[in-house]
């Protein structure tokens, strides 16, 4: 049961951190990342971003900002999610899936995230358009630190500490984030996060 929710904390972490900056899972591994508490990315256009890489980047921010609102709130498994907390709207799988899964956990186990998840600092390593099976763009993330990301028991109020697995390390973790045009939209599609490090900007 403990491992369940060092494994689901990690999980939410990394994808939110990933994301956003929080905490992450083994580098090997598609990991759920941290996401930023920042409101929801709009369609202005980031700086230094290639604009044809603009639409991915918004995606992979929105899907930060609704996996950090949803790890605050985790739904019950057949519940919908409120509008800000929706990342599967940004999202496929497999990483839609590992959030899912995730958050799903977090509810079952009782738990929940405060603070701030930190940010996320994007740039694009390769924009695919002839990619196969669809479009891909591939963005690089070093999140803010986030020392006020912290697992809570729900009921309690009582913070929880999460022990890492040998050989992670403190977050922020530098994150591998594909995302993909697919059904007439960009969304994330898998995030890989190299926990043997702490990444720096």
């Amino acid at each position: 049961m403990k491992r369940n929710l060092i494994v689901a904390g990690l999980v939410v972490t990394t994808l939110a951190t990933a994301a956003c900056g929080a905490g992450s899972v083994p580098v090997k591994s598609v990991a759920p990342v941290s996401i930023p508490a920042a409101s929801s990315a709009t369609s202005s256009p980031t700086p230094a971003i290639d604009p044809k890489a603009q639409s991915a980047v918004t995606a992979y921010l929105n899907f930060v900002t609704a996996l950090a609102d949803a790890s605050r709130n985790p739904r019950k498994l057949g519940q919908s999610f409120l509008p800000a907390a929706d990342f599967t709207r940004f999202s496929f799988d497999p990483v839609r899936g590992q959030a899912n899964a995730s958050i799903v956990s977090l509810s079952e186990q009782g738990q929940l995230f405060k603070g701030d998840p930190g940010r996320p600092r994007v740039s694009v390593e390769a924009i695919e358009p002839d990619a196969k099976p669809y479009p891909t763009v591939v963005l690089k993330d070093c999140p803010t630190p986030t020392p006020t990301w912290r697992m809570y028991d729900a009921r309690t109020g009582k913070q929880l500490t999460m022990t890492l697995p040998p050989g992670t390390q403190p977050t922020p973790y530098l994150s591998t984030v594909e995302v993909i045009y697919y059904q007439g939209r960009w969304g994330v599609s898998k995030i890989a996060a190299d926990t043997s490090r702490t990444c720096t900007a």
